[in-house]
């Protein structure tokens, strides 16, 4: 029963949010300028060399072109959970009959894959005028007939899986971030900090290009995984790395909606005491 309420919630949260396409244009049109911006970029840094890092130029662009899509179709959360929060709005969702954690996540969660998708989908598009098509899956020219398919189907499904845990995760860490609010007026510094490390590790520029030590701390952490994870899969893709990568993923996300659950209970506990 249950189930089917987050169902029903996640797909009618998708449906509003694509019956007004017009509130897309804004995000496309800065999502393709920063696309373009930062394939001029590279295209300077990449001049006189071939590869940085193991990265091509070509690699580089759709690196960033992937690693975005998490950024634009799953980086808002924070700002409605909190508004929840600081308006009193809480109390009253409090007092509905389902659970509050798992209810706000099928319907934010949802209604962000409509965005995502139409953010990949103009991503791809502008890829392939800017730099041509995406590397080929393993890297191969030598992957000929139907093992080269293959290849490239099965990067097709562990990119779209990634995209999915990355949203995932960037919900219930976000979340944690937000129910802050249950003790803290203004939180929204810690939410600018989260936002930046996203930024800076992984999302902006693949680990490899971060001195050893950083890359190695950063592997530690969750941020890799919102960003980094489906970006590296899809620019080089290879089937074990690719399962590391999503399983790492899996294993944040479980650890990050645990967190979620301790912060609402705590927090929960407390409005009930504060009277609302």
């Amino acid at each position: 029963m249950r189930s089917r309420c987050y169902a029903i919630a996640a797909s009618t949260s998708m449906r509003e949010r694509a019956a007004y396409p017009g509130n897309f244009i804004g995000s496309m049109f800065t999502y393709a300028l920063f696309v373009f911006i930062f394939s001029r970029v590279w295209a300077g840094a990449y001049a006189g060399a071939s590869e940085i890092a193991g990265y091509t130029m070509r690699m580089a662009v759709w690196y960033f072109i992937v690693a975005e899509v998490p950024s634009f179709g799953f980086g808002r959360f924070f700002w409605t959970l909190s508004r929840d929060m600081k308006n009193g709005q809480i109390a009253y969702l409090l007092a509905r009959p389902y659970d509050y954690v798992g209810y706000n996540f099928a319907e934010k969660y949802g209604g962000s894959l409509v965005e995502a998708g139409v953010i990949l989908v103009e991503g791809l598009l502008v890829g392939i005028l800017l730099v041509g098509p995406p590397p080929l899956a393993g890297g191969a020219p030598s992957l000929a007939g139907g093992a080269g398919v293959a290849a490239e189907a099965s990067r097709a499904l562990l990119v779209g899986l990634s995209l999915l845990l990355a949203g995932a995760l960037n919900y219930f860490l976000q979340a944690s971030i937000a129910m802050t609010a249950f003790w803290l007026e203004e939180n929204e510094a810690f939410f600018w900090i989260f936002q930046k490390l996203t930024l800076v590790v992984g999302t902006l520029i693949p680990i490899e290009f971060l001195p050893t030590a950083a890359a190695t701390l950063a592997r530690l952490t969750p941020f890799p995984y919102l960003s980094y994870a489906p970006a590296r899969i899809m620019v080089a893709y290879s089937p074990g790395e690719a399962w590391s990568l999503v399983a790492a993923q899996a294993l944040w996300l479980v650890l990050a909606a645990a967190l979620a659950r301790i912060v609402f209970s705590f927090g929960s506990r407390r409005l009930s005491v504060n009277g609302g």
